[in-house]
């Protein structure tokens, strides 16, 4: 492995031999832990920096994992232009969400293939965050992970899992669920006789909401579990952009109005047709809206946009003002445990389903989906979807 260069080009730091240095700094301490485990770590790490707006972003220092996975020595990539490393025809519909991620300094995920040495293409995910440094705020760290990694144990553990639950689920969930909602439906007409006092009229109404509620999460997990066979298959026909996202607006409006969300949609004037699943293609947009309004406060807006970009590709953006992510909760949201761990402290997480969901149903359509968050500043989803299913 080359020795890194990536101290070469920060600024000098004391040595400890200094009689007026009696301990490490903290910068010093945080450093010293990262440029070590920067090289032992088995996912490829790039280190990245803009100067400025207009300029685009460089390569300072790779990791012995990067070397491995590209191909690419540290002297022969050192400096050089990130973007000639991106494969062309797929990863140009990311780059403003690269660009997005470098100005506004936020953390983002995206679909991002790499050309490698040999000239293969690399099926990656890659993940930037600002690099937490006291000297420099030009600085960020690329972590590339594959995206169909066999190798990965943990995450596919975390699969066998899922599909174990999911199984269950059918049977043990569903068949009790039926009856709380026919038993509540009778109730709730008075088809016995009238009940007496309404307001065990309002909780059965109650009941059969929360079952109904209940009943549809879990026909989602099923979906899920279906997603990840050989025998799933779309249901594909051509249909107007712009109803889909209208029907899933009347869906949700409801919730945002009680919440004081406040939500708004901005369409290209006369949206194209699209090919693909139109009933699944709004479950991933209302899933997005959803998760949307459960981490935006009161007083706090959510945008859908959709638009053809100069590629001729077509973008479906979902973005919120609400509470955002970090960078850490980031690297890991279309990992198949996310958020397993936080089920019983924080019920309004949920439990990692949807973003899983919402990545594989787009990637049924041929397109992928990029993220950008911070905590506070809220998040931006969106989907990117080829020029050839527009029609």
């Amino acid at each position: 492995m080359n020795a890194s260069l990536f101290d070469n080009h920060t600024t000098e730091r004391k040595k400890i031999s200094d009689p007026d240095i009696m301990a490490p700094s903290r910068h010093e301490k945080e450093f010293g832990l990262f440029n070590s485990v920067f090289h032992e770590v088995s996912n490829a790490i790039a280190i990245i920096s803009r100067q400025h707006d207009n300029q685009p972003p460089v390569i300072l220092d790779i990791n012995h994992h990067f070397e491995l996975v590209t191909g690419y020595q540290l002297e022969e990539i050192y400096g050089q232009n990130l973007y000639d490393f991106l494969t062309e025809t797929q990863s140009r519909p990311n780059r403003h969400v690269i660009e997005k991620a470098l100005t506004s300094r936020q953390a983002a995920v995206l679909y991002c293939p790499w050309t490698s040495k040999n000239g293969k293409i690399l099926d990656l995910d890659m993940t930037i965050r600002p690099f937490s440094c006291e000297d420099d705020s030009s600085r960020f760290i690329c972590v590339l992970r594959e995206n169909n990694s066999d190798h990965n144990n943990r995450d596919n553990a975390a699969k066998e899992i899922k599909r174990n639950l999911l199984s269950a689920m059918h049977h043990n969930f569903k068949t009790p669920l039926n009856g709380i909602l026919g038993y509540s439906e009778i109730i709730m007409s008075e088809m016995m006789g009238p009940i007496g006092q309404e307001t065990y009229k309002s909780y059965a109404q109650d009941i059969h909401g929360a079952g109904k509620d209940l009943l549809q999460l879990i026909d989602n997990l099923l979906e899920l579990k279906e997603l990840e066979t050989a025998e799933f298959a779309l249901e594909e026909a051509s249909f107007p952009i712009e109803s889909m996202i209208s029907e899933c607006f009347k869906k949700v409006s409801g919730d945002a109005k009680k919440a004081g969300v406040d939500l708004s949609c901005r369409v290209d004037k006369e949206p194209p047709n699209l090919f693909g699943d139109k009933s699944r293609l709004q479950q991933v947009i209302h899933s997005l809206l959803e998760n949307a309004l459960k981490f935006t406060p009161s007083g706090g807006k959510i945008i859908v946009s959709a638009r053809q970009d100069s590629g001729g590709d077509y973008l479906i953006c979902c973005e919120d003002n609400g509470s955002g992510m970090s960078s850490q909760q980031l690297a890991k949201i279309f990992c198949h445990d996310t958020h397993l761990s936080d089920i019983y402290s924080n019920p309004t997480v949920g439990i990692g389903f949807g973003l899983s969901f919402v990545k594989q149903l787009i990637e049924k359509h041929d397109g992928t989906v990029s993220i950008i968050s911070s905590p506070n500043k809220g998040t931006m989803v969106t989907l990117h979807l080829p020029a050839e299913r527009i029609c």
